[in-house]
């Protein structure tokens, strides 16, 4: 057994281990809520079972028989399943059991099931989901995934196609199935991705690929590693090259904060407006984030319409934010406040990262070299 292999079987059967129930042997899990035990999912209980099977250990193969004797006796009449085992038979099905069941009847013949109604095949890829899916697809095909190299970031080993779906838990992004897939077929396994996590479940539907080679390449974020942290700034609007258009309706008095920045909150990085220490600041003015051995610089100018704004640095989380019940803010909120505006307005954004920068010293002078505002 390959090392890659060893490790993803490995991180699905602590996982499972981790999620099963003493009460019902069944892994309990809840994707609304992951403090809950109280569902049973039948797409985890699947991987489990496939899981199993690929130790090819005598114990763990008559285990998973048994798991799936049981788990069959909830199969709905198409072949699908519910998403909780709670809701047979009254609620509708889900395809998510598709994949388990057709590696289980692909790689072990021995086993006669239904795998059910496969998913569609998503016809573009616009997040790490649909990219996970491709691949799912592509490895029923037994074909490599080359086609996946232009959405992952071999440099830090992330998703780097569009961001309107991904999430963010803690001060870094989700872990995703993709992940996992990326991280088998370009042979890296990080710290990020060895953490133990939820998704670890899904962890054998990975199987052994040909090794893929990526470019490097620039997503919709910026990201940077100082040591073992990663560190990443995300913008809320959508950008047209270097630009951010504003909708034409202009929203009323509660909802006037339109442009929001988030950047990861660590006890090693500290924002400053102009060099100084500060809170607000205006178009024009010079926004740098430090860390050790990196500066972001971020300028804001009017190019196109009229209006008055005033910015504000703030403690908050992203929307994609995933652990908002704790109450805990796990990002810098760089937002700016429309005052007045016209109903066109177009933004330049410059953002940068300085070479070479040192950190600012405790004192009102910046110690990086000044990069000049967008005239």
């Amino acid at each position: 057994m390959t090392e890659e292999k060893r490790q993803l079987i490995d991180l699905a059967l602590q996982a499972g281990r981790h999620y099963e129930s003493p009460q019902t042997g069944l892994i309990h899990f809840c994707y609304e809520d992951e403090t809950s035990r109280e569902t049973v999912p039948f797409f985890e209980n699947f991987c489990f079972c496939l899981a199993l099977l690929r130790t090819f250990a005598k114990d763990n193969v008559e285990e998973a028989k048994e798991r799936l004797e049981r788990l069959f006796a909830f199969q709905l009449e198409e072949g699908n399943f519910p998403t909780y085992l709670h809701q047979y038979p009254r609620k509708g099905w889900s395809s998510r059991s598709f994949f388990p069941l057709q590696l289980i009847s692909k790689h072990f013949p021995f086993i006669k099931i239904n795998p059910g109604l496969s998913p569609p095949r998503p016809k573009k890829i616009t997040s790490s989901k649909e990219a996970a899916l491709e691949a799912l697809y592509l490895q029923l095909e037994d074909k490599p995934l080359h086609t996946l190299a232009p959405y992952w970031d071999p440099q830090y080993h992330l998703y780097a196609g569009p961001l309107t779906e991904e999430k963010q838990r803690g001060s870094l992004p989700d872990l995703t199935l993709f992940d996992l897939f990326m991280a088998n077929a370009t042979r890296t396994f990080t710290p990020r991705i060895l953490k133990p996590h939820p998704v670890h479940l899904q962890a054998a539907l990975v199987f052994p690929t040909e090794e893929v080679h990526c470019l490097p390449t620039k997503g919709e974020r910026i990201v940077w590693q100082e040591g073992d942290h990663l560190h990443t700034l995300v913008c809320d609007k959508s950008l047209e090259g270097d630009h951010i258009v504003y909708p034409e309706e202009v929203p009323d008095e509660k909802k006037r904060t339109e442009l929001n920045f988030y950047v990861d909150h660590h006890p090693d990085l500290e924002i400053r407006i102009n060099g100084e220490k500060g809170t607000v600041f205006r178009l024009g003015d010079r926004v740098t984030i430090h860390t050790p051995n990196h500066t972001q610089v971020l300028v804001l100018k009017k190019v196109e319409g009229e209006g008055d704004f005033l910015g504000h640095i703030s403690r908050g989380n992203r929307p994609s934010q995933l652990l908002k019940g704790d109450f805990t803010a796990y990002d810098w909120r760089i937002s700016l406040r429309t005052l007045r505006r016209s109903s066109r307005l177009k933004l330049l954004l410059f953002l940068e990262q300085e070479q070479g920068c040192q950190p600012p010293l405790p004192s009102h002078a910046s110690h990086c070299p000044h990069i000049a505002s967008p005239q």
